[in-house]
């Protein structure tokens, strides 16, 4: 049995072997630049090595096209400050590159902005030419969970084309915009994955979003019921009619408020149930029962501190490893403070687990 297999069986309670030793976030370059002096072999991947399954997002696109032109604007030292490829302008460690330090501007401030930046957003052209001769056969012999991740979706769209502040503000500030915006967003993704849905059976589509943080989501459910559900429920619909069996919400943080209006809608999985934000993924299956499927739940932290912790939390996990319907997984990025043997022995556990 796969772990393609073993995910697909597991979130529909059915019996398996064991558990897929599933990865559900990406790792930290600078993790995996430390894991190289601790027992990783250079140009070996990590999965690979350890015996892990990430998930495997279909290759299509909804990146602007064109890119805006990464340019470095000034630098010193230490530090640059660029324009990213969605047009976003960050400053960064040139040391670390992936830690920004802040978002400096942004492309969309008014009505007239956004419609001139969504003319780099067109359906067309973002499926592979070869998708049915080479992509498809090659997803489908995949041993790992196959799926589509529209990302950027609302949240994270919003946030790199207008910043955080003006984002967030926005829905009070300048509903039409944005109400525009998901509308045309909607659209773009419904009509960009429509013509793959029936050249084969994926296993997930997850929506790439990251809209809450360690208090709680960061819109009211009043927000999200006016702004994300009359126009993602068009796109809901035609997964459910297309038969994709796991909807998720990908969102690190604490969302709880916002799902019963997501499970109304159709989603009907999230991950990665990040455990320093409050998520507790025991409190959610007796809150939502077995209509929700869930992945993640082990706490990054408890892999920092060691094998005995890590432990502690597969413990924890145990009653509902047991009852189906959830995959444990890491709740975060692994860190560059996440030691190797840390690591790997939370994947040797992981290939361990019977339901």
């Amino acid at each position: 049995m796969t772990d393609r297999e073993r995910f697909q069986r597991v979130m529909r309670y059915e019996p398996v072997d064991r558990l897929p030793a599933l990865v559900v976030e990406p790792y930290e370059v600078e993790a995996l630049t430390r894991w190289r002096t601790e027992g990783l072999p250079e140009g070996t991947d990590v999965c690979d090595f350890l015996g892990l399954s990430p998930l495997r997002h279909a290759p299509i696109s909804l990146a602007p096209d064109p890119a805006f032109e990464p340019v470095v604007l000034e630098e010193d030292g230490e530090y640059e400050t660029v324009v990213t490829y969605l047009g976003a302008t960050i400053r960064r460690d040139k040391a670390h590159p992936t830690m920004f330090y802040g978002h400096v501007d942004h492309p969309v401030k008014t009505l007239a902005d956004w419609r001139e930046y969504r003319k780099r957003f067109r359906p067309e052209g973002r499926v592979p030419a070869n998708w049915q001769s080479d992509v498809v056969p090659a997803l489908e012999a995949s041993e790992r969970p196959v799926g589509l991740c529209p990302f950027p979706f609302f949240f994270r769209l919003g946030f790199y084309a207008m910043g955080m502040e003006r984002f967030l503000s926005g829905f009070y500030e300048q509903p039409d915009l944005m109400h525009e915006m998901f509308a045309f967003w909607a659209d773009f993704v419904t009509e960009t994955i429509r013509p793959v849905l029936g050249t084969m059976q994926f296993d997930y589509v997850v929506f790439g979003e990251d809209l809450a943080g360690k208090n709680g989501p960061l819109i009211s459910p009043r927000i999200y019921d006016e702004f994300w559900r009359p126009y993602q429920e068009p796109l809901l619909r035609l997964l459910r009619d297309s038969g994709i069996p796991v909807v998720a919400q990908w969102s690190a943080g604490q969302f709880d408020a916002l799902l019963p209006s997501m499970l109304d809608q159709g989603f009907n999985a999230i991950w990665p149930l990040e455990v320093m934000a409050g998520t507790d993924p025991m409190a959610l299956r007796q809150r939502f029962g077995k209509d929700l499927l869930m992945t993640g739940g082990i706490a990054k932290e408890a892999v920092i501190a060691g094998p005995a912790a890590t432990d502690a939390e597969l413990e924890r996990l145990a009653p509902l490893i047991a009852d189906g319907g959830f995959i444990p997984a890491l709740d975060d990025m692994a860190s560059p403070d996440m030691p190797f043997a840390h690591y790997r022995h939370m994947a040797e556990r992981l290939q361990e687990l019977r339901p």
